[in-house]
Parts: structure tokens; C-alpha cells; sequence
């Protein structure tokens, strides 16, 4: 795969909705900045959005779409843990994103737990896993954005992450 020692080369990055550190939103960029890392078999993305004209630097840029378009010859996956009605009618999401070069076998999407903790802002996470068929046989890649500021939360988000993992050996 990714590399001349037949390594198979991932890269997770939280995107942070596409904006660089100069504030603008330029998926782009993103895909160019990956693509210049390394020559990458899977990249895993969280916080991408689409119809999120409120975040800031956003202009509402499918960025799903975008980043599928910078990247020819990958497959994209998308998990989306927030969806709402948003401008225009349309729907606001927001969530992660697997691109990979490899056969996609089978995915899942799995919604993480989302207890009340009234004392900080918080929103729904995702948990995106991927079965891809690489040269040793099938592989497993999970990709999630657990929650920053509430412990209560992150904690539940990890026993289910763990749960899944568990459930995960069991069948193989």
C-alpha cells in the first residue's frame, strides 16, 4: 500500500469544520495539506460540515463534497452526528469522514452515547468504523470526535467505544 515498504499509512486530523489557522474555511486546502503529509492509504476527518453557514468562517460549503472532489481515487464514507433543519431548508450536518484508497468491505455508523450535562454546550458524536480490504486480510478502522468539555459525556463515549471493540473481537 501507502508507501516502498508496503506500510499502510493513516492519518486522522480534526479539521475543525476546514478553517486553518488563519480562520478561513478552505476544504481544499484541507485535502492539499493531506495530501502532502504523506501519501496516505486512509485519512480520517473529524468535524466536517455541510450547510453550516453559522461556524465560524463558514460560508455553508458542503464540505463533504468538497473534500471528495480534492481527493480523485479515494472513497469517501461519512458519518453524521448532527443533523438539523438548516438554511434554506436544508440540512445542516455535521460529523466525520474516512477516505481511503482501499476496497471498502463494509461500514458502520455508530451514534455515541449523549448524557445530559447541563453545566457546558455540547452536541451528538459519531462513531465511524470501516472494514477495508488491505493486503494482510480485512482491517478495521474506527474513526470519532469524543466530547472535549464534559467528562461525564467523553466517559460514556469511551465505554461505548470500548463496548464496540469488545463486540468487534468477539466476531472475528
Amino acid at each position: 500500500c501507502g508507501n516502498d515498504r508496503g506500510a499502510l499509512v493513516i492519518i486522522t486530523w480534526n479539521v475543525q469544520w476546514c478553517r486553518g489557522c488563519d480562520g478561513k474555511v478552505n476544504p481544499q486546502r484541507i485535502a492539499r495539506t493531506a495530501l502532502g503529509l504523506a501519501d496516505f492509504d486512509v485519512l480520517c476527518l473529524q468535524e466536517v460540515a455541510r450547510n453550516f453557514p453559522e461556524l465560524e468562517g463558514s460560508a455553508g460549503e458542503d464540505q463533504f463534497a468538497m473534500l471528495a472532489d480534492a481527493l480523485p481515487g479515494y472513497t469517501l464514507i461519512e458519518a453524521i452526528a448532527t443533523d438539523r433543519l438548516g438554511a434554506n431548508a436544508g440540512r445542516s450536518q455535521f460529523g466525520n469522514a474516512i477516505f481511503t484508497r482501499l476496497p471498502v468491505l463494509q461500514a458502520y455508523r455508530h451514534l455515541l452515547p449523549w448524557p445530559p450535562d447541563p453545566s457546558v454546550a455540547s452536541m451528538q458524536r459519531v462513531a465511524l468504523e470501516v472494514v477495508l480490504e488491505a493486503k494482510s486480510g480485512p482491517m478495521r478502522v474506527t474513526t470519532t470526535h469524543l466530547e472535549y468539555y464534559s467528562a461525564t459525556q467523553r466517559m460514556a463515549q469511551v465505554g461505548r467505544l470500548r463496548g464496540l471493540q469488545a463486540e468487534a473481537a468477539a466476531h472475528a
